[in-house]
């Protein structure tokens, strides 16, 4: 089942329409009927899965809506807004994708405790980073680089 279609679904069991669901969560008119041939916007998917009391995570991944089994990490239970994150993330494209886990490693290296550092080469091997140092080319020599 899409988002699109799970949307209908608990607007149907709710009583609700389509366009009040959108006026309530101050969307565009057809907003969510874009959403059966389109990938919605994070922010609005949020809005919605707000409004209608359930995760992100529901609505991007199905399960059910009233008694979602409880997503953990390493054994810890994840909170609303971690879950809420994950279904973010997998909603951008690849590249995207990339660039938050560059920034999250970023922060994670520099705020953690170091110790932890090498969970960051469980997705990356490093063969592909370049030597870092000063420039051996005519260019470096020149001030060009």
């Amino acid at each position: 089942m899409s988002i699109f279609e799970r949307v209908h679904e608990l607007i149907k069991e709710q009583g609700l329409n389509v366009k009040q669901l959108e006026r309530e969560c101050g969307l565009a008119n057809a907003t969510i009927r874009r959403w059966e041939t389109q990938t919605p916007n994070i922010e609005s998917v949020r809005k919605v899965a707000h409004r209608l009391n359930v995760t992100i995570d529901y609505l991007v991944n199905g399960g059910s809506p009233n008694a979602p089994a409880a997503p953990s990490c390493d054994g810890v239970p994840l909170s609303s807004m971690e879950a809420d994150l994950v279904a973010m993330f997998r909603l951008l494209p690849e590249e995207a994708k990339k660039e938050i886990f560059d920034l999250t490693h970023f922060k994670y290296t520099r705020l953690g405790d170091g110790e932890k550092e090498s969970i960051f080469w469980t997705y990356f091997d490093g063969s592909d980073d370049e030597k870092s140092g000063p420039a051996e080319s005519r260019e470096a020599r020149d001030g060009t680089a």
